[in-house]
């Protein structure tokens, strides 16, 4: 199974794009917002997700590992297959989709093609709290990894309270705005323990 492919857009579709590894070229379908993003000949790295039935194999690709995993939750949704799947993420981003379904918003969901009233309440009610965890480490834009700094801030809090800290005390020691100037977690907990000698 691919986890991920790294390669040249050698063209691309509305719903797919040939990536060329090595002279190899790996048909992936992706979603309109994918297509927006990237140019042809660019070099990209797709989070795969292998779609695999009794007569087709198929790589669905996405350019955010949060991408993949909520087209993993659209899945399980019972009537959502890729295509339809597809169809809500061409409709809204990841971010959106989250914030739709915590709030309940059906009618706006129900605009996607082919979706409806009954799939959308459906949907709602099936994610409202697996869609709590859609978070990643990092996105990939434009061929690089950046760091998300909410991340960085959940990772810190999570690795200081199991060391017993409790929230007030990691506010006194590190404010936020200082963890936003991090570059990823290691460095962050570095300069927090750090901190927390001198405080000794």
């Amino acid at each position: 199974m691919f986890e991920y492919l790294r390669g040249k857009v050698a063209y691309k579709k509305l719903d797919y794009v040939a990536v060329d590894i090595n002279g190899i070229g790996y048909k992936v379908y992706i979603s309109l917002r994918t297509y927006e993003k990237i140019s042809q000949d660019s070099e990209v790295r797709f989070f795969i997700y292998n779609l695999i039935k009794e007569d087709t194999f198929k790589l669905v690709g996405f350019l955010e590992e949060r991408e993949r995993a909520l087209f993993e939750m659209l899945l399980g949704v019972t009537g959502i297959g890729a295509s339809l799947a597809l169809s809500i993420m061409s409709s809204f981003s990841a971010e959106d989709v989250k914030e739709i379904i915590s709030r309940e918003e059906y009618a706006t969901l129900k605009k996607v093609p082919k979706l409806g009233e009954k799939k959308a309440k459906q949907l709602i009610l099936d994610l409202k709290e697996k869609i709590k965890t859609l978070d990643i480490a990092a996105v990939e834009v434009g061929g690089l990894f950046e760091v998300r700094k909410d991340f960085i801030e959940e990772e810190l809090y999570m690795a200081l309270e199991a060391l017993g800290y409790s929230r007030k005390e990691i506010e006194k020691i590190i404010k936020k705005d200082e963890i936003k100037e991090f570059e990823n977690i290691e460095q962050a907990i570095k300069e927090v323990l750090k901190k927390i000698q001198k405080r000794r």
